[in-house]
């Protein structure tokens, strides 16, 4: 199948629940679809309906514009993991059959990384401070932290020990092995790697992971 296929595929395998952080909020049917079953609040306690809210650019928001704004990142979200993930326009629908699950986590990562550049960079909204430095802080470690070494990594518990962005760059480097891809621009998926904030010693030489 085409990617675009499949993007309409993955951008109901994750959903939007009503976390009860914006007061009269009716999330529409499509942002609240979970194929999965998976929400993208459960990654990480700053993906909160409020906290999106407050960094859009859009003053006094309506519900339904509100809602177009999180089906375009989502709809954002599903292709740069497409495009992070493969180099070739079609991809075998046998594999995506096969494993169904292979892009919820990925997907769920990258929302984290996405939503919390949107806070990180655009923290005031109504002029009034949302977020403390402090805050702000944090959030830019956990997503932004150095990887543990090569041997931490093949631990079970990788993930506790990984910034997001980090853990992010490792799962889409497991489901290109998986579909048989390998794309050699993996180093600069992230923002992170960019601007030098993800050190090298992660990846081996031919830019996957060790």
């Amino acid at each position: 199948m085409t990617i675009s296929e499949v993007k309409d595929i993955l951008i109901t395998r994750v959903g939007w629940k009503n976390d009860n952080t914006v007061s009269g909020l009716t999330l529409s049917s499509s942002n609240l679809q979970t194929d999965s079953g998976k929400y993208f609040q459960n990654e990480h306690s700053a993906i909160t309906l409020q906290n999106i809210r407050d960094c859009q650019p859009i003053i006094n928001i309506s519900e339904s514009d509100f809602n177009d704004y999180l089906s375009d990142l989502k709809e954002q979200v599903v292709i740069q993991v497409l495009n992070d993930t493969f180099e070739k326009d079609y991809v075998n629908d046998n594999l995506l059959t096969a494993y169904p699950t292979a892009f919820d986590t990925v997907i769920s990562l990258r929302m984290v990384v996405v939503v919390g550049e949107l806070i990180m960079t655009n923290g005031r909204n109504n002029r009034t401070q949302r977020f403390t430095e402090n805050f702000v802080g944090k959030l830019n470690y956990d997503i932004y932290r150095d990887a543990p070494n090569k041997f931490a990594i093949r631990g079970a518990n990788y993930k506790y020990t990984m910034g997001v962005a980090t853990r992010y760059g490792f799962e889409i480097a497991s489901v290109q092995r998986r579909f048989g891809q390998q794309r050699n621009i993996i180093k600069t998926i992230t923002k992170g790697q960019s601007l030098g904030l993800l050190p090298d010693e992660q990846y081996n030489n031919d830019n996957s992971w060790n």
